[in-house]
């Protein structure tokens, strides 16, 4: 299982990140190997969350001219508010002009602010999602035609197109729906012959995992052939005292989750605990089937951030190799 990382986006009042630090961290995560740059997406600051971030493409198109070959990914970005043909768009330029792999994880959203804002009927956000995947498969095969719900089109080419387009997972859990995965989100994944799960616990990915395992025989498609990227969040304290890490941690996340979801959600979730505790939680997220976990930070100060680089390369990233 390789280990990629987010970068620190934070973009409200006190919770910004500077662009030198955001800089750093890029660039000191492709010298330590890190598998992957990704980021996040939300247009506006959501309840579980202190902080709102930047624009998911725009981001990534700044890593790209910082960074030589590390590649980039968005962990994830909101496809029924972001528009297929624009996201298209963009995503075949960003691969072309930084000439590596370039992932999109898409997912729905769950926020009624920025379906509001964006002026997309939150219960529409499900078919539009599944339809904007299939638009985004058409439109990355050069020269397509469309014709459903939401796009009507014929003969179209998105400019440039690139050898390799980007690859695609569709984002999803039973987390967060009754228990067990619907078959659109199912049906997303097998698709595109790709998955990225939230911040979950390994049981539960293990659950999906085998859920998605199910449907794609189902509908005959080879359950190995499915890239498998999960995302969580990691504050690591460098010791192998659990309580005293956990009290470094549960400020920590106190500073990146709302009170709505607090440190309790973060154990559940995240890789929390001592050093030795954190290498069983790696162990057990490959052991759930994933190719890649995205380790993010709640840090967002210059000097925190620093730190946390340093310590997730020294202790999780170097370590786990």
């Amino acid at each position: 299982m390789d280990i990629g990382t987010t970068l620190p986006t934070g973009c409200t009042d006190g919770y910004q990140v500077s662009p030198d630090a955001l800089r750093r961290w890029a660039r000191d995560a492709e010298d330590a190997g890190f598998a992957g740059l990704w980021v996040l997406d939300h247009i506006v600051k959501p309840d579980t969350y202190v902080t709102s971030v930047l624009n998911p493409l725009v981001t990534l198109s700044h890593a790209a001219g910082i960074t030589d070959t590390i590649p980039l990914g968005t962990s994830i970005l909101l496809l029924p508010l972001r528009g297929a043909a624009n996201t298209a768009d963009a995503a075949l330029s960003l691969r072309y002009l930084a000439d590596r792999e370039i992932t999109l994880g898409l997912g729905v959203g769950y926020v009624p602010e920025e379906f509001e804002v964006t002026g997309i009927p939150f219960k529409q956000r499900g078919p539009r999602l599944s339809e904007g995947i299939d638009v985004l498969q058409t439109l990355f095969s050069e020269e397509g035609s469309y014709h459903s719900r939401f796009h009507d089109f014929e003969n179209i080419t998105i400019d440039p197109t690139v050898e390799e387009p980007p690859r695609l997972l569709a984002g999803g859990s039973s987390l967060f729906t009754d228990g067990t995965m619907p078959e659109p989100m199912l049906n997303r994944i097998v698709t595109v012959r790709g998955w990225i799960a939230p911040p979950i616990p390994p049981e539960q990915a293990a659950n999906d995992g085998a859920a998605i395992d199910s449907y794609a025989e189902q509908v005959g498609v080879d359950s190995t052939d499915i890239d498998r990227v999960a995302l969580t969040y990691c504050y690591v304290v460098d010791t192998d005292d659990r309580q005293e890490a956990y009290h470094h941690q549960r400020n920590a996340f106190a500073e990146f989750f709302s009170a709505q979801r607090g440190f309790e959600h973060a154990r559940e979730c995240c890789l929390t605990g001592s050093v030795s505790d954190i290498h069983r939680q790696l162990h057990d997220y490959e052991d759930a089937g994933f190719d890649q976990l995205i380790v993010g930070s709640p840090a967002h100060t210059r000097e925190n951030l620093a730190e946390q680089m340093d310590l997730l390369t020294d202790t999780v990233l170097n370590q786990w190799d």
